[in-house]
């Protein structure tokens, strides 16, 4: 196959991948923006490995007051959302307190480029952060737990979430994705109808109180089409034209699609959804303190989850369904009761949820083997 492309002012021909020649031509330079040809690969790819000033200061250990100039100096297109803000301060001192100064491109999502060498101190955004490793690795802590991504590796962090950045090596490239609350309102989750795993996540994350802490690795080290259409994405988003604004919101709802195949594919084996984990204790707590008018669908509205997709979860993440774990909390419920009130039987049955007394009698009869009032008496205080 015969390639026809332009850099600098050179023309080359190239033949499945080979240059065969060049010719001198009187042309400006023409940049054929096409992510599978190896000519723009190893663009982006020499634009993300080159060494800021103040990267290079941070490898050579410049004494730290000193890279405060060489902000001015930084590569604006490869840390856009950085403009003139003290760097040093803002990421190594206090970095959360310069969240309101991070400037997103339009739509509220923004592209930078980590700077290799520097350890940031613990900190945390108002708004959500997708890392794709695109070399090497990233070591950092999220929530007191130490957490290495490889390479091809994505990891999406909710707003509030406490996290610290180890020191990149030369070859450790991540690429950070800011995307503010509003973007994720008008434009995101609207295109993620029937995405429960990140419409879910999302929709908390527009919470104003929210503090349930999630974050989300996943191993999408071995997708070949991840890869790809992050390329595509980061040429995109570093190289913007008319139309980057559409393109760039179209490749990140196909990103999530893929990544949700990806934990969809995964979910029998052991799962990087932090999600689970920190989110199931909320869960049964929330259950256990509304048993008596709890349903599957207030507590799906309240951790703003699909009732569908919280039914599955629990599942998949307890053994049991949702009414199994409402009867079980109820249940406890009535023996606290029962133990340590003189409350009738039928009115305990209401105060836990029960309107049919018989139903609560044959329920009770069949988790402890006795009655409720047989209960009462050998168990009572």
């Amino acid at each position: 196959m015969l390639y026809i492309y332009w850099k600098s002012e050179h023309l080359f021909l190239a033949c499945d991948g080979i240059i065969k020649g060049k010719c001198q031509l009187n042309i400006p330079a023409v940049k054929v923006k096409i992510g599978v040809l190896d000519l723009d690969k190893w663009e982006l790819d020499n634009f993300l490995r080159r060494f800021t000033p103040f990267e290079e200061a941070l490898r050579t250990n410049r004494d730290i007051q000193a890279l405060k100039p060489l902000v001015q100096q930084e590569d604006k297109k490869k840390y856009p959302t950085f403009e003139k803000r003290d760097v040093i301060d803002n990421i190594l001192n206090n970095p959360s307190d310069g969240n309101a100064k991070l400037a997103f491109a339009s739509e509220g999502i923004s592209f930078c480029c980590h700077p290799r060498f520097l350890k940031t101190a613990p900190h945390s955004h108002s708004f959500i952060e997708m890392i794709y490793v695109y070399s090497g690795q990233c070591r950092q802590v999220i929530n007191d737990t130490a957490v290495t991504m490889q390479q091809g590796q994505i990891c999406i962090i909710d707003t509030n979430v406490h996290h610290q950045i180890e020191p990149a090596g030369e070859n450790d490239i991540f690429i950070n994705c800011l995307m503010s609350r509003t973007y994720l309102k008008e434009v995101l989750i609207g295109r993620l109808s029937g995405n429960d795993l990140f419409s879910g996540f999302f929709a908390k994350a527009l919470d104003p109180n929210n503090d349930v802490n999630n974050y989300m690795v996943f191993s999408s080290e071995q997708s070949e089409k991840v890869r790809q259409l992050m390329l595509y994405l980061l040429a995109e988003s570093f190289d913007r034209s008319l139309w980057s604004d559409e393109v760039i919101n179209s490749y990140m709802v196909i990103i999530l699609s893929e990544l949700l195949k990806i934990y969809t594919e995964s979910r029998n084996n052991r799962t990087s959804y932090i999600i689970k984990e920190i989110k199931l204790s909320d869960l049964i707590l929330y259950i256990q303190e509304h048993c008596n008018d709890a349903t599957l669908e207030s507590v799906a509205e309240m951790f703003h989850f699909n009732s569908n997709y919280l039914s599955r979860m629990l599942k998949q993440v307890t053994g049991f369904n949702f009414t199994d774990i409402l009867h079980e909390a109820r249940l406890k419920k009535a023996c606290m009761l029962l133990n340590n009130s003189n409350i009738a039987v039928a009115k305990v049955a209401n105060a836990v949820g029960y309107q049919n007394v018989n139903f609560f009698y044959q329920i009770f009869k069949k988790q402890y083997g006795i009655t409720p009032a047989k209960f009462r008496r050998e168990n009572s205080n």
